[in-house]
This record gives structure tokens, C-alpha cells and sequence, in this order.
């Protein structure tokens, strides 16, 4: 921000950044791609830039595959490295039940490497086979079924890749998303590179219940649970 805003930066000075992290470490869930995002809407409020959430987005692609997302938030479909965003209608009407074991960090960098060693063989290597896959693969129905409001729908089109990867070098984590689902989560699935896995309810009364369970079932104190509403926004100063 000092190196483009350069005006600004002889003007206001430098900061000093207190990080409080709410967001475990490790966890797949984007939470240092969350607080450089906050930082670039920081920086922009308090310098005066006047920036646009595209001309936010545009510089947080610069510092991390998914911190343009948490610039804005909410539902989109992230393709390219993560950085190209085409946003959805909210979901929040769903609810989570996010749970994750605080002594098992797993490295994104080492989920990449080790899916790229596992499975590199299977890589598409031509125009023609990356084109066919695509046409396979694709992310229709689970938008048709967040355009429509469909809560029931949504929880049996999760997937993530990682979890082949994941999976078979923590078991731990394997199990929690099988717990969740045998507790009656609507849908669960592992978050991002993990390890924290999520289960979806259609309230936070069901949320809740399956936090209850789950804490019943799992009283391992490692274990953390948390609850939480999706939201339809990103970055946003706190009232």
C-alpha cells in the first residue's frame, strides 16, 4: 500500500497492527487471508484512498489467492487461482457447526504439494482433455440450487478435493466429518486444506443440538466447536 499509494503514505505514515486471532491457525479456513483483507480495508479508510471494493479486490489478488473473497464476502464461485470472483445470492439462511482439533494444524503449502505428488499424474495435459473435464465438472447444480433457496439441496453437492489428500494422513479429521453427518448435519465437509471440518443446519436450534451431540460424543477438550451464520458480507468495521 506504501509502494502504490506513496502520497498517502508520506501524508499518514506507517501503522502499528495488533492481531487478535479469533481464527485458528492452520485451520482452512482463511484466516490470514482474512486479516490481510481487513488491513487493505484498514489502510483505505484510514488514508482516505476512497477505493472501490473491485480496486480493494484488485490489490488483495496481489497478496493471496483467496483474500480478495474475504474483501467482499458473502456467496461466489472463485476460479482461476481463487482471485476471479462471480458473487451468488446469500445463504444465510444456513447455518455452521465448525470443529477442529487445536493441536492438529495442517500447512496449505504442504496440502498442495502433497495432492500435486499424489495425483499429478492425472493432471490434464492438453487443451482438449482440460476442455472435456471442464464440461464435466462443473458448478451448475450447486448454483442452481443457491439460486433457488434450496437448503436441502445444497449440503449433498459439497466436495472438497483435499480431502484425498487430507483424509488418509489424518484420521482424526476423517472421522470428526463422519460424526458429523452420523449426528444428523445436514451436509459436513472439511473446510478449505483443513483441518477444520463444518456441518451445515437449517437453524441455529439444529446447530445447537448437533454442537451438543458432538460435544457429548467428542469430549476430548483438544476439540474445539464453534457455531456461526453464514453472511452475506466480507470486511466490514464492527459497530
Amino acid at each position: 500500500m506504501a509502494q502504490r499509494f506513496p502520497k498517502a503514505y508520506a501524508q499518514f505514515g506507517g501503522v502499528d497492527i495488533a492481531l487478535h486471532k479469533r481464527i485458528p491457525v492452520g485451520a482452512g479456513l482463511a484466516g490470514g487471508s482474512t486479516n490481510a483483507a481487513a488491513v487493505l480495508v484498514g489502510l483505505d479508510l484510514m488514508w482516505g484512498l476512497g477505493l472501490t471494493q473491485i480496486e480493494l479486490q484488485e490489490l488483495a489478488a496481489e497478496l493471496g489467492s483467496d483474500v480478495a473473497f474475504c474483501i467482499g464476502g458473502g456467496t461466489a464461485i472463485a476460479t482461476g487461482r481463487g482471485e476471479q470472483l462471480d458473487p451468488l445470492p446469500s445463504v444465510d439462511y444456513l447455518w455452521v457447526v465448525l470443529a477442529k482439533y487445536r493441536s492438529l494444524p495442517i500447512s496449505t503449502a504442504w496440502a498442495y504439494k502433497t495432492y500435486r505428488q499424489r495425483f499429478e499424474g492425472t493432471y490434464a495435459r492438453d487443451t482438449d482433455t482440460l476442455r472435456q473435464r471442464l464440461e464435466r465438472v462443473h458448478a451448475g447444480p450447486m448454483v442452481g440450487a443457491i439460486a433457488q433457496r434450496n437448503g436441502s439441496k445444497i449440503p449433498e453437492l459439497l466436495y472438497n478435493d483435499f480431502e484425498r489428500v487430507v483424509f488418509p494422513d489424518h484420521p482424526k479429521v476423517a472421522a470428526l466429518k463422519q460424526q458429523l453427518l452420523d449426528l444428523g448435519a445436514a451436509g459436513a465437509l472439511m473446510s478449505g486444506s483443513g483441518s477444520t471440518v463444518f456441518g451445515l443446519a437449517h437453524s441455529p436450534e439444529k446447530a445447537e443440538a448437533l454442537t451438543a451431540a458432538l460435544r457429548e460424543q467428542q469430549p476430548d477438550p483438544d476439540l474445539e466447536i464453534w457455531v456461526g451464520q453464514l453472511i452475506a458480507k466480507g470486511i466490514h468495521l464492527a459497530p
